[in-house]
């Protein structure tokens, strides 16, 4: 497990949800790839699902005068050889850099023949919300 290769996926992640940018999002994730939550779990098969999802996703955090978010490491554990699970706190900024709320993010990330790690599952929970 490299740290640091694991932050700079994180923070092109973050760069991508930030500015909506569908096609780096969509390099950030391995499929298929799980996202849960207490309403279900939802199987991202290909691009055009990893790409509605998050422009859905994206459309809902800008419509709360969300603009910007960055990844805080919390932790990274290896599983195996390729498998780390890794837990980030999201902080969510407006147009002022003024954080407003926060969430944390539980992923399971693979290492691809590439050297990149990917999301593969993910499960949030919200840590915070704006008055």
């Amino acid at each position: 497990m490299n740290q640091d290769q694991i932050k700079q996926s994180l923070e092109r992640y973050g760069e991508a949800l930030s500015t909506g940018d569908l096609a780096s999002i969509w390099t950030c994730w391995e499929v298929p790839g799980l996202v849960l939550a207490d309403d279900g779990a939802i199987t991202m098969s290909d691009k055009g699902q990893i790409e509605g999802f998050f422009a859905r996703a994206i459309g809902w955090y800008q419509s709360r005068g969300f603009m910007a978010t960055r990844p805080e490491l919390e932790r990274a554990v290896a599983l195996t050889e390729r498998l780390t699970l890794v837990t980030v706190r999201w902080p969510s900024f407006d147009h002022a850099g003024i954080e407003r709320s926060s969430e944390r993010s539980h992923y399971i990330l693979r290492l691809g023949n590439d050297g990149r790690h990917r999301i593969q599952v993910a499960l949030t929970e919200p840590l915070s919300h704006p008055d």
